[in-house]
This record gives structure tokens, C-alpha cells and sequence, in this order.
């Protein structure tokens, strides 16, 4: 599967987020390839430092989540590319000088902004949960701390039927089942009274509904396991 796609960086975002998502091995070469694609594409100087900039050729292409929802305004189509490339570039770990400054760019760019203290206007509710999802790769304690903070104010937007209000649902599934926290393993558990009731869904073969579905197995198979159970007792 080509990883670098050299005239479209969300393709290049997508692709390598796949493998990811898959648990395919991204080879030494190959992960040297897209640090060097993210870090030429990210603005070095102000007002917009920070930002990944995505070629002249995506030029009126809509922007999507993983798991294939819709941005439709500018400012969650930018920071969607600035908060995956970010991510992306922690996972893949490259200790070089371009890919560090790049990681150092970009968070400060994204403590900036509103999602990065918890946003549930509009599209910077998608916003937030994709920085919950770098927050999740950084693995730092800082990071697990405001984590934590953003976990405990997304369940306060629960609807009592096992969503959120206004979060994108299968991207927020995402975001927990890649948590091991006491609070990711609590939303993860009110989630099941809606879960439940898609446990006989009709997929499609498009990839999208592909990632959705995985989602949908991952989180069933660790809550039949008792998974969360032993999460609650290991980190409660």
C-alpha cells in the first residue's frame, strides 16, 4: 500500500493512519519518507506557523475524519491536517532534528486554539476528539493529565442513550478504544446501551464503514472479555 502520496497530503494523512489503525508495520525507510513529506509541507514562520499546508492539486476537496465524517468549514479542515500530521509524526518516531521541531511547532500551534481546553461548538467538537487522539500517542504524563481532564468534560455531553451530543459516534469509539484510562473505559461502558442495538448492522464495502465496523468488533471483543472491567480495577 503506498503510503506517500506525493501531490495530496490527505491522502498521505489517510494512508499512513490506515496501516496504523491496521497494525501493519510502517518500514524504517518508509517512515523516513513521510517525515520528510510532513516536514516540508508545515509552515515554519507566523501568523500561521504550525500548519500543514496541503497541495494546489486538493484544492476544493472536503476534508473527512477516519472514520468518515464530513468538515465541511476552513478552520476544522486546517486543524483536522495540523492535529493528524502532529500525531502521525509521533507514532512513526523518527528522532531527527526536522521531525522534532515539527512535533515542538505543532503542539504549540494546538495549545492555541480552542479544542486543545475541550471546544463542543460546532466542528471543533471533531476537533477536540482528534486531539484527545494525539494526546493518546504522546504517552506522556502531561498528556495523560489533560487527557483525563478532557475525558471527564466529554461525559458531560452523554444524551442518556449512549452517544454524545454532537460528537461524531464512531470517531469518539476510536478515540476511547485507543485509551487505557479509568475515564476512557467509563465512556466506553455507558456507550453499550446504543452499542448494543448495532450489533446486527448491515455494512457496506466501503472503507469507511470497513474502519467503522472494526471499531464496532474491537470495542465488543474487549467488553466481552472483561477488559474494562480489569482496566477499572488496574487503574482506579
Amino acid at each position: 500500500m503506498m503510503i506517500v502520496h506525493p501531490t495530496s497530503l490527505s491522502d498521505t494523512l489517510d494512508s499512513a493512519a490506515e496501516i496504523i489503525f491496521n497494525q501493519k508495520t510502517i518500514l524504517p525507510s518508509q517512515r523516513s519518507d513521510l517525515a520528510a513529506m510532513l516536514t516540508s509541507r508545515q509552515i515554519q514562520s507566523e501568523p500561521n506557523s504550525g500548519y500543514f499546508l496541503p497541495f494546489t492539486s486538493e484544492s476544493g476537496t472536503q476534508a473527512t475524519l477516519f472514520t468518515g465524517e464530513p468538515l465541511h468549514n476552513e478552520f476544522a479542515s486546517h486543524n483536522i491536517q495540523l492535529i493528524e500530521a502532529a500525531r502521525l509524526l509521533v507514532l512513526i518516531a523518527i528522532d531527527d532534528p526536522d521531525s522534532v521541531r515539527s512535533i515542538r511547532l505543532a503542539d504549540r500551534r494546538m495549545n492555541m486554539l480552542c479544542y486543545s481546553s475541550f471546544c463542543a461548538k460546532g466542528e471543533c467538537k471533531s476537533l477536540t476528539i482528534a486531539y484527545m487522539r494525539y494526546l493518546i500517542a504522546s504517552k506522556t504524563e502531561a498528556a495523560a493529565i489533560r487527557l483525563d481532564q478532557l475525558l471527564t468534560k466529554l461525559a458531560a455531553y452523554r444524551d442518556g442513550k449512549g452517544k454524545w451530543q454532537g460528537f461524531p459516534f464512531y470517531y469518539t469509539l476510536l478515540m476511547l478504544s485507543e485509551s487505557k484510562s479509568h475515564e476512557a473505559a467509563n465512556e466506553i461502558e455507558y456507550s453499550a446501551s446504543f452499542f448494543n442495538r448495532l450489533r446486527k448492522q448491515e455494512w457496506s464495502k466501503e472503507r469507511f464503514s470497513n474502519r467503522c465496523q472494526s471499531i464496532q468488533h474491537r470495542i465488543i471483543s474487549r467488553r466481552e472479555q472483561d477488559a474494562y472491567p480489569l482496566l477499572l480495577g488496574e487503574y482506579g
